[in-house]
C-alpha cells in the first residue's frame, strides 16, 4: 500500500485507494452540488469594484486573448478575485470587469491594478467605474429565475487558432445568439498561492505514480520435459610377495649456521561477464577485482648436534597382480520446453493516468509559472427557454473540437434567491471522508478543496490560458460596445526647441491607443511665427485648437472668422480684453477700411496697388485684359488725387495722414470705378467689348461702393490697424452674406495687416502676433482647371505674401474644414499641422503626405474623437496623437448684442479722432453711449434728407419730407441739441463719412451753407428752392454727394 505524502501545510494525511487484481476508477466527476449542501454562509458585505467596458480597440481574437492573459497573470499575485460579467439586456450587451474580496479592507487597489493592467494591454479600451450602489446591474440579477454553475475545463477549437482565421470561440457570437434577451454570465476566479498549486502538484505526481503500477501487467508462462539413461561394467584380480634384510651404523657430529631471508610479491586480476536472457527478460552484468600484496621474512639461527646410531632391519615381500577391466556406456537424452508472456492493460487506468500525466500536471505547472485561478462560473436568465439558449450556446463555444476528460458541464441549481453579492463569491460544500475517498477525482477534475478536506469549491482550477476563454472581449461592435480602430503614433516629441525665452505652450496631452498619458504637447512660441495649419471637419475640436493656441501663446491676436461666431466664447469665459468687430452690423461695432489707404510713407505705393490688384483678381473672376485694365484704374485715381507713383509722394499734401489733409488724398472704389469707365472707354475695344467689360468690372465692383459694404470700404479713411497689433481682436464676417463679399475682407485684412507688421518690425524687431484665417480656402483656394491665369496668380500672391510675414514676426494660423481645397503652398510651408477628424480619402492622402503618415496612419484620421488630433511639428522624428487641453466651449451661452454693442462703440469711440474728426472736434459728442444714438441715426438721417433731394415723384417727396421732420426732431430730442447744432454736427458727420469730390470737400462756403440746407429742408423742397442762395447747393447735394 502506497501513502501520500503531504506539505507540512497540509493538516491530515490520506491513503491511496486499493486496486486489487482487478482495479477500477470513477471517471466522473465529483457530483458535489446533488448530494452536499452549502457547508458556509455567504458575506454579505463583500466588498467589489466594477469597471464597465464600453469601449475597446481593433485586434485579432488571438492578440485580445494574450493581453488577457497579461491582465490575468498580473492579478496573480493579489489576494482578490478578478470578476468577469456579461450582462444581456434588451437594448444591448455590457461587459464589467472588476474584482472582489470579503477580507480586503482597500478594494481601491487591487482595483486600480487591474484599471491599469486593462488599460497597458487592451489599446483603445475604455473604463467606466460602476459605483457599488448602481441598481442596473443588480436589479437585472435580482430578477433572474434560472441559474446554473458551470464546471469542467474549456478549450480551443485547435484547427482554428490560426491568426489569419476567423474565430469561432468569441464571446460576440454568444452575445449575438442571445440578442434582446435579459442574461447574465458571472464569472468569479480567486488567484491561488504557489504552495497551494505545489501541494497539488505532489498529490498530482503520487496519484500518477499510482496509476501507472496498475495500468499494465505482464503474465510469463512455460514448461520443459527430458530423460536420459547410462550402463557400466568391470572385474579386477592380484597378489603381491615382498622379503628384505638391512644392517646399519650410523655416527654423526656436526654444526649448523641458517640464515634466510624471504620476499614475495603478488597481484591478482579477476574479470567476470555474466548473462542471462529468456522469455521477454534479459539480464547482464560484469565484475572487476584487483589485489596487490607485499610479504618480507628474515630467520637466523645456529646449531650442534652429535648421534651415535646402530640398527639391524630384515623384510620379506611377495607380490603377485592379476587384472581385467571391462567398462560400457550407454545414455539417452529427452528435452522439450514451451514458453509464454502475456502483457495485460488496464485502459481506464492507463487513459486516467495519461490525462493526468500529460494534461492535468501540464496544466498545473503553466499555472505556477502563468497563474491559477479557483474559476466559478454561473449562468443566470429570466425564463427557461433563455436559460437554455445561453447554457447550450455556452457549451458549444467554449468547449473545444477536442476529446476531453473535463468537459464542461452545467448544473442547474434549484429553488435560491440570486444576488450580485453571492454571485461574486465562489460556492463552498462539504467535504470530510467522502472528499478523502474520492480525491484522486477531485484531482484528476480539477476540483478545489481546502488543506483540511472539510469541504470543495462548486469551481474548476483554470489556468490563464484556459480563463482568458472565457473572460475575452469581443472583436466585432456589439450593441453597447464600441470598437475602435487604433494605430500607432509616436509618443515623444524634440525637446531641443525653445524661444528665446524658453517660453511654451502647453496645448495637450499624448495619446497612446486612446489612453491619454499624462506627459503634455508642448510647442515653442518662438516657432508660431513659422505658421501652423489647423484642419478638420466640423465639430472635430479645431476651434477648440484654435482657441488654445491664442490664449496659451499670450501673444495679442486677431482671428478671421468668416461663418461663425464661437469666439464670443472667450468673452463669455472671462477674457474680457477681446474686442469683437462685426462688418455689417454697423448698430454695433462700426467698421472702416479704405484699401487705397497706405499704412505709412514708407509703404511702397506701386507694391500696394499690385496686391490690391492681386485681391481684387483672386476675388472677382477677370479674363483677358480686365486685371490689367483694374490696375491702370488705380492708378489712375492716385494720380488724379496727387501721386507720384514713383515717387511714392502726394503733391497735394506733405502729411497725407495729417488731421488736417482728413484723408481727402486717398482714392476710393468710387474714384477707382469713374477712371475704369473712362478707361474702357478710351482703349477703343469697339462697342461690344465695352458693354462686356463694362458689365462684367465696373457694374460688379461698383457692387463696393453701396449699401453697407460701401459704408465701410468706400470711405476716405481706416481704423488704426496698427493699433490693433497690440489687442486681441475677433473680426467675425458672418454678416456678410456673399463668398466674394467674405474673400474680398479677408484678402484686404490680411494685405493690411502684413504691412502694420512690416512697419512695427521695424520698430520692434522682437514684436510677435498672431493671425487666425478660419476658412481659408475662401482666399487661397487652389485654382480648379480652367480658370484664368489672373486668379491663378492672385493666389499665389496671397500664398507668398503669407510665407514671407514670418520675418516679420507675424504668425499665421491657418484652419479650414478641407485641406484639399486649398493650394498645395498653404500645408506644404507650415511648420505645425494640427489634423483633427478628416474622413474623405483626398483630405487625408494630402495631409498625410505632408506629414509623413503612414497609409494605417491616413486610414485612422476617421476615427479621431472629438478633441484629438495627430500633430507635426518640423524636427520631430514622427507625428503624435494628442487630446487637446479643453478651454473655452464654444456651447456656452451667446454673448448678449447689448454687451457687444456697448464694447463696440467703445472701441469705436477710442479712434474717434481718426474716423470721425470732424464730428470729435465739435465737442458735442461726450461718450460713447451718445455716439451710438448719434452715428446711426445721424446717417440715416442724411441719407433720407439726401433721397428727398434726389427724388423725382411728388407724392414719395411728400411722404420723404414729413419722414425727413419727424426724424430730424427726433434725434433733436434724444440728444438734448438745437436745431442749428444738430445741423452743424449733422454736416460734420457727412464730411466726416462721405467720399465728398474733393472740389466740393474743399470749398468753405459750401462747408458753412450746408447746415442752413439742412435746417430749411425742414420744411420741404419748395421752401429749399425758394431761396436763392440755396439753391445752387441742393443741386450740388442731389448730383455730386453721394450717400453714405
Amino acid at each position: 500500500m502506497h501513502h501520500m505524502k503531504t506539505d507540512k501545510n497540509i493538516t491530515k494525511n490520506f491513503e491511496m485507494p486499493v486496486f486489487g487484481e482487478n482495479p477500477g476508477f470513477n471517471w466522473d466527476a465529483p457530483d458535489i452540488f446533488s448530494r452536499n449542501s452549502l457547508s458556509i454562509s455567504y458575506e454579505e458585505n463583500i466588498k467589489y469594484r466594477l469597471f464597465r467596458i464600453t469601449e475597446v480597440g481593433k485586434e485579432k481574437a488571438g492578440a485580445y486573448r494574450l493581453a488577457m492573459a497579461n491582465v490575468l497573470s498580473i492579478l496573480n499575485g493579489s489576494d482578490v478575485s478578478v470578476v468577469y460579467i456579461l450582462s444581456g439586456h434588451r437594448e444591448g450587451v455590457e461587459i464589467y470587469m472588476g474584482v472582489a474580496d470579503v477580507n480586503t479592507t482597500n478594494i481601491a487597489e487591487p482595483g486600480d491594478l487591474l484599471k491599469g493592467a486593462l488599460e497597458g494591454n487592451f489599446p483603445g479600451v475604455k473604463l467606466t467605474p460602476v459605483p457599488q450602489d448602481d441598481l442596473r446591474l443588480q436589479e437585472c440579477i435580482k430578477n433572474t429565475k434560472h441559474l446554473g454553475c458551470v464546471m469542467g475545463v474549456p478549450s480551443f477549437n485547435e484547427a482554428t487558432q490560426d491568426a489569419e482565421q476567423e474565430d469561432f470561440q468569441g464571446v460576440e457570437r454568444l452575445v449575438n445568439s442571445l440578442n434582446g434577451e435579459t442574461w447574465q454570465l458571472v464569472l468569479v476566479a480567486k488567484p491561488a498561492k504557489d504552495q497551494e498549486i505545489r501541494t497539488i502538484l505532489q498529490y498530482l505526481y503520487e496519484l500518477s505514480t499510482e496509476l501507472s503500477v496498475h495500468a499494465k501487467q505482464s503474465v510469463q508462462e512455460s514448461e520443459n520435459h527430458g530423460d536420459q539413461r547410462n550402463y557400466t561394467a568391470g572385474q579386477q584380480t592380484g597378489s603381491s610377495v615382498s622379503k628384505g634384510e638391512t644392517d646399519g651404523i650410523t655416527k654423526t657430529e656436526g654444526s649448523s649456521t641458517n640464515e634466510s631471508r624471504s620476499e614475495s610479491k603478488g597481484t591478482s586480476h579477476a574479470e567476470g561477464t555474466s548473462s542471462n536472457e529468456g522469455g521477454s527478460s534479459s539480464s547482464k552484468g560484469k565484475s572487476t577485482t584487483k589485489s596487490t600484496t607485499d610479504n618480507i621474512n628474515d630467520t637466523k639461527g645456529t646449531g650442534t648436534s652429535n648421534s651415535d646410531a646402530i640398527s639391524k632391519n630384515t623384510s620379506k615381500t611377495e607380490s603377485w597382480n592379476k587384472g581385467e577391466n571391462f567398462s560400457a556406456s550407454y545414455g539417452t537424452t529427452d528435452s522439450r520446453g514451451i514458453a509464454l508472456t502475456r502483457e495485460r492493460i488496464n485502459k481506464p487506468i492507463e487513459e486516467m493516468q495519461k490525462h493526468i500525466s500529460e494534461t492535468v500536471i501540464e496544466r498545473f505547472q503553466l499555472g505556477r509559472s502563468k497563474g491559477m485561478f479557483s474559476t466559478a462560473v454561473y449562468l443566470t436568465a429570466e425564463n427557461k427557454l433563455t436559460y437554455q439558449r445561453l447554457s447550450q450556446g455556452f457549451l458549444s463555444l467554449f468547449q473545444g473540437n477536442k476529446a476531453a476528460v473535463t468537459p464542461l458541464r452545467i448544473h442547474k441549481i434549484q429553488g435560491e434567491a440570486v444576488s450580485l453579492r453571492k454571485l461574486l463569491q465562489i460556492r463552498s460544500y462539504t467535504g470530510g471522508e467522502w472528499l478523502v475517498k474520492n480525491l484522486p477525482s477531485f484531482l484528476a477534475h480539477g476540483i478545489p478543496f481546502n488543506n483540511s478536506f472539510e469541504y470543495a469549491s462548486g469551481a474548476c482550477w483554470l489556468n490563464t490560458s484556459e480563463l482568458c476563454l472565457l473572460t475575452g472581449l469581443p472583436n466585432r461592435e456589439l450593441p453597447g460596445i464600441k470598437l475602435r480602430k487604433s494605430v500607432d503614433f509616436a509618443v515623444n516629441t524634440s525637446e531641443d526647441i525653445s524661444d528665446n525665452n524658453g517660453k511654451k505652450l502647453e496645448l495637450g496631452h499624448m495619446v497612446q491607443y486612446g489612453r491619454e498619458l499624462k506627459n503634455t504637447v508642448k510647442l515653442p512660441v518662438r516657432d508660431l511665427n513659422k505658421h501652423v495649419f489647423i484642419t478638420g471637419v466640423t465639430g472635430s475640436g479645431k476651434t477648440t485648437s484654435c482657441m488654445k493656441l491664442l490664449l496659451e501663446s499670450g501673444l495679442p491676436f486677431l482671428v478671421l472668422e468668416p461663418a461663425k461666431t464661437e469666439y464670443r466664447a472667450f468673452f463669455a469665459q472671462g477674457y474680457e480684453d477681446v474686442e469683437y468687430y462685426i462688418p455689417g452690423r454697423e448698430d454695433i461695432t462700426p467698421f472702416r477700411l479704405n484699401p487705397f489707404e497706405l499704412v505709412s510713407s514708407r509703404q511702397n505705393l506701386s507694391g500696394h496697388i499690385s496686391t490690391l490688384t492681386a485681391t481684387l483678381t483672386a476675388v472677382y473672376p477677370m479674363e483677358a485684359a480686365m486685371p490689367q485694365l483694374v490696375e491702370e484704374a488705380i492708378i489712375l485715381a492716385y494720380r488724379k488725387l496727387g501721386w507720384d507713383i514713383q515717387g511714392n509722394r502726394n503733391y497735394l499734401e506733405r502729411d497725407p495722414w495729417s488731421k488736417s489733409a482728413a484723408g481727402r488724398v486717398w482714392p476710393t472704389f468710387t474714384d477707382m470705378l469713374g477712371e475704369l469707365d473712362g478707361l474702357i472707354q478710351s482703349k477703343g475695344m469697339g462697342r461690344e467689348f465695352e458693354e462686356k467689360y463694362r458689365g462684367s468690372l465696373v457694374a460688379r465692383l461698383s457692387n463696393l461702393t453701396e449699401g453697407i459694404k460701401g459704408r465701410m470700404l468706400n470711405t476716405r479713411r481706416s481704423m488704426n490697424f496698427d493699433a490693433l497689433l497690440d489687442r486681441r481682436v475677433v473680426i467675425e464676417l458672418e454678416e456678410l452674406k456673399s463668398e466674394q463679399d467674405k474673400a474680398l475682407f479677408m484678402g484686404l485684412i490680411i494685405s493690411r495687416l502684413g504691412e502694420c507688421m512690416k512697419q512695427r518690425h521695424r520698430e520692434q524687431p522682437d514684436f510677435q502676433h498672431l493671425t487666425l484665417v478660419e476658412e481659408a480656402h475662401r482666399l487661397l483656394a487652389r485654382p480648379e482647371p480652367g480658370e484664368s491665369d489672373a486668379k491663378k496668380m492672385g493666389v499665389e500672391m496671397f500664398a507668398n505674401l503669407l510665407s514671407e510675414v514670418r520675418k516679420y514676426g507675424e504668425g499665421l494660423i491657418i484652419a479650414d474644414q478641407i485641406p484639399n481645397k486649398l493650394i498645395s503652398d498653404v500645408i506644404k510651408n507650415t511648420h505645425t499641422k494640427i489634423v483633427h477628424r478628416l474622413f474623405a480619402a483626398d483630405d487625408r492622402n494630402s495631409m498625410g503626405d505632408a506629414m509623413g503618415l503612414t497609409d494605417d496612419q491616413k486610414d485612422f484620421l476617421p476615427h479621431l474623437q472629438t478633441g484629438e488630433t495627430i500633430m507635426y511639428c518640423g524636427g520631430w522624428h514622427a507625428p503624435v496623437r494628442v487630446q487637446i487641453i479643453p478651454g473655452p466651449s464654444t456651447d456656452e451661452a451667446d454673448l448678449p448684442e447689448e454687451r457687444l454693442k456697448e464694447k463696440g462703440w467703445q472701441l469705436f469711440w477710442e479712434q474717434g479722432n481718426l474716423m470721425l474728426p470732424q464730428v470729435m472736434d465739435s465737442k458735442a459728442i461726450e461718450n460713447s453711449e451718445n455716439l451710438s444714438v448719434f452715428m446711426p441715426e445721424g446717417v440715416a438721417l442724411l441719407n433720407l434728407f439726401l433721397q428727398m433731394l434726389k427724388e423725382k415723384a411728388r407724392d414719395l417727396i411728400t411722404i420723404l419730407e414729413q419722414r425727413y421732420n419727424e426724424d430730424f426732431h427726433n434725434l433733436k430730442d434724444k440728444l438734448n441739441f438745437s436745431e442749428e447744432k444738430l445741423a452743424e454736427l449733422l454736416i460734420c458727420l457727412l464730411w466726416d463719412s462721405a467720399c465728398i469730390p474733393m472740389s466740393f470737400a474743399m470749398d468753405d462756403l459750401f462747408r458753412k451753407k450746408s447746415p442752413e440746407l439742412l435746417i430749411e429742408g425742414l420744411k420741404g423742397r419748395k421752401a429749399i428752392s425758394e431761396k436763392s442762395a440755396l439753391k445752387e447747393i441742393e443741386d450740388s447735394y442731389r448730383d455730386h454727394i453721394p450717400f453714405i
